[in-house]
């Protein structure tokens, strides 16, 4: 196990008297049970007291990615993630994991003959991190990470885990003929119905909606560990037809059921208190072709999807602004279970 640093350790003093333990949940038995099959220095490598910061520091580019490498798992070790993952996910979330998994392979045959490290470019490149011990009446959580793809999960007993920020990538943005996952749009459905809400709007709504085209994710605001939330900008969910507002909601419904049922419910739950006060932002050109830019943001929520690097290469992040990594999850627990007020 990586060395407790002083603030987790401060953290291990608050909770150590803690109420008894609390049932423990289907996902904490999950994560507990694959970590049992690891050996020493699997376990070592993949996990860290919780609150070491290390569980913040998660990667929106390939490189400097710490913590056990999925694909060098054997046998049942490998089934144990791809069961904690399925657990963690809806059946359509996990099978966008997996497709976006595979195109690796997509990217490294469109980079035939560039220099790359051996492996860079690999389908099992993908690596579980753990804070804490899982499925016991303590916080914990874990991080999922590899190219275009970012999961982070907070859990405390007894209440749905955390899930944000999450980070989903596709590239290419659609995998043409002649590649090993032709066809495949790993984020399709959510590019089509915010180009379909975009399509949607009068010109008046247009002028409120449209920014100006920046290229390079010049518009990305969440491609960050955490954040606050920015000022709005875009369309106001009032200024809405019906039909609108619930197209609109229809694309947050697409990112929140990539959860499972119980952590889906809770997005779902943070999405409706804040939709009256929801913005809608875009802006598309075809010089690259197919490039945009979308935001959808209001209190506790910012989803962005981005293609203007180039028009082939999708980046979609969503955050709870001020609340990331399960905050204020963390703030109640301590509270209701230990009579302590988390520091900032």
């Amino acid at each position: 196990m990586h060395p407790p640093t002083a603030s987790a350790l401060a953290f291990a003093t608050i909770v150590a008297a803690a109420a008894p333990a609390a049932a423990q949940t289907p996902l904490g038995d999950a994560a507990a049970g694959f970590l049992a099959t690891l050996s020493g220095d699997e376990h070592e490598q993949a996990t860290w007291p919780f609150a070491n910061p290390e569980r913040l520091d998660i990667h929106y580019a390939p490189v400097d990615l710490d913590g056990l490498r999925h694909g060098g798992l054997e046998g049942g070790k490998y089934q144990a993630g791809e069961d904690l993952l399925a657990l963690t996910l809806s059946s359509r979330g996990f099978a966008k994991v997996r497709a976006i998994r595979l195109l690796e392979r997509d990217v490294r045959a469109l980079e035939a003959g560039q220099s790359r490290p051996e492996g860079f470019r690999d389908p099992g490149r993908y690596l579980w991190a753990f804070f804490g011990t899982p499925a016991t009446d303590a916080p914990w959580g874990y991080r999922y990470e590899g190219h275009h793809l970012s999961l982070n999960i907070t859990a405390v007993p007894d209440r749905p885990a955390a899930s944000l920020p999450l980070f989903l990538g596709a590239q290419p943005r659609k995998v043409p003929a002649g590649l090993p996952s032709a066809g495949v749009a790993a984020l399709g459905k959510e590019e089509a119905l915010a180009r379909e809400l975009y399509a949607s709007l009068d010109d008046d709504q247009r002028d409120l909606a449209t920014l100006p085209f920046k290229t390079g994710r010049g518009h990305m605001v969440g491609q960050v560990p955490t954040l606050t939330s920015p000022a709005p900008v875009g369309l106001p969910f009032p200024r809405m037809t019906a039909a609108q507002q619930e197209q609109l909601l229809a694309l947050l419904r697409e990112f929140a059921t990539f959860w499972n049922e119980a952590i889906a419910t809770e997005r779902l739950a943070e999405i409706d208190a804040a939709r009256d006060g929801l913005h809608f932002a875009f802006v598309a050109r075809e010089d690259p072709p197919f490039s945009f830019y979308m935001r959808i943001q209001g209190q506790g929520v910012l989803l962005e999807i981005d293609n203007t690097a180039g028009g082939d290469h999708v980046h979609a992040v969503w955050h709870r602004p001020g609340d990331d990594f399960g905050q204020s999850l963390l703030a109640a627990h301590l509270r209701h279970h230990h009579g302590a007020v988390a520091s900032k």
